[in-house]
């Protein structure tokens, strides 16, 4: 198992948190003896722990990804441009059609491509003097096609191998969620090197794609990575970000049964001198006030944009903070879970 590393700041805040909250306190939440459970319950590589057989082969490659917001926000013309430019891609083309310039802008030089069809990041780009007209945009490769369907293709491996490891077509919102969120923290690490290129400009190759063939990221790419993932198994996500005293930071927006919450993959990556390197729940599933109170975030930005209110209010799940997690029972619908501090080990039972 890839074991991964936070900084002594992202540390603090995780021992910060945990002491805050009693995860007993939550109605569907019930105390078992330690001796049921073993404390450290580690996953398998690329699988998290649990008690389901996993169907192998059950997911394909979906192309056409794009969450409803992003739709609501960018509005349905550019949707439909947008994955024309896809299908424009996966079949070597080299143009795309799409009603204006500005569609034809917002296709490849947005932020489209990074949320919704990570593996051309970087690998094409817009010509922006003759690469619109008459309906149609121009689509300029910056590297050879045959590199770009080598890229392509790897990634779409390494995305249908990754949910046919840990989830299934039959699981839950949340199982989904879940799952996902234990395989990020299992098996990636914050990547500090990209962190300082980033902040220097060098940012370029920053991405979903990046993350999951390299298995490390900063938080635009874990979190990119995790709602790409979530999307490609039918589970509405998004991408949000905020600023606080410590700069931007970008995370998750997570629909489950109709109702939205703040996710932070980042924050998730377990660490070997935390809680038997398992994964914490402390930021899976906030609330506005949760994902606030904790790091003093503002001036949210959803999808890139202010258009959207952001409104995560349902605190079904904040029992689940102050805890770690140690193995989901999917036939049950039973989530064990460590608590920090001596708090033993727990159930927390949830819906379907």
């Amino acid at each position: 198992m890839r074991r991964s590393y936070l900084s002594i700041v992202l540390i603090a805040t995780l021992a910060l948190t945990a002491c805050g909250t009693n995860a007993s306190n939550a109605s569907n939440v019930t105390s078992i003896s330690v001796e049921d459970m073993p404390l450290s319950a580690e996953p398998a590589d690329d699988t998290t722990t649990q008690n389901n057989t996993i169907a192998t082969n059950a997911f394909k490659f979906n192309e056409n990804v794009f969450s409803k917001k992003a739709a609501t926000i960018y509005g349905e013309k550019t949707k439909a441009s947008f994955f024309n430019l896809c299908k424009a891609l996966k079949a070597g083309e080299d143009t795309f059609e799409c009603p204006d310039e500005a569609t034809y802008i917002e296709c490849i030089e947005g932020d489209l491509l990074s949320h919704f069809f990570p593996a051309a990041v970087s690998c094409i780009s817009a010509d922006e003097t003759t690469g619109f007209a008459d309906g149609v945009g121009k689509i300029k490769y910056n590297i050879t096609k045959d590199e770009f369907r080598s890229r392509e293709k790897a990634f779409e491996d390494k995305v249908v191998d990754t949910l046919n490891a840990n989830v299934s077509p039959s699981y839950s919102e949340f199982e989904k969620a879940l799952n996902l969120y234990v395989y990020i923290s299992q098996n990636f690490v914050y990547d500090y090197e990209m962190y300082e290129d980033y902040l220097a400009g060098k940012g370029e190759n920053v991405g979903a794609y990046r993350a999951l063939m390299d298995s490390k990221g900063i938080s635009q790419e874990l979190s990119d990575l995790y709602s790409y993932l979530l999307l490609q198994c039918g589970v509405e996500a998004d991408i949000i970000s905020g600023y606080n005293i410590n700069g931007d930071h970008q995370w998750s927006y997570v629909t489950i049964s109709g109702k939205d919450y703040h996710v932070d993959p980042t924050q998730g990556l377990s660490s070997p001198d935390l809680f038997d390197d398992n994964t914490p729940l402390d930021y899976f599933l906030m609330t506005d006030n949760t994902r606030a109170e904790r790091d003093g975030f503002s001036d949210y930005l959803l999808c890139g944009s202010t258009s959207l209110e952001v409104q995560a209010t349902d605190d079904k799940y904040s029992g689940l903070s102050g805890g770690y997690f140690l193995k989901l029972d999917c036939d049950r619908n039973i989530l064990t879970y460590g608590g920090y501090d001596g708090g033993g080990v727990q159930e927390f039972r949830y819906d379907d």
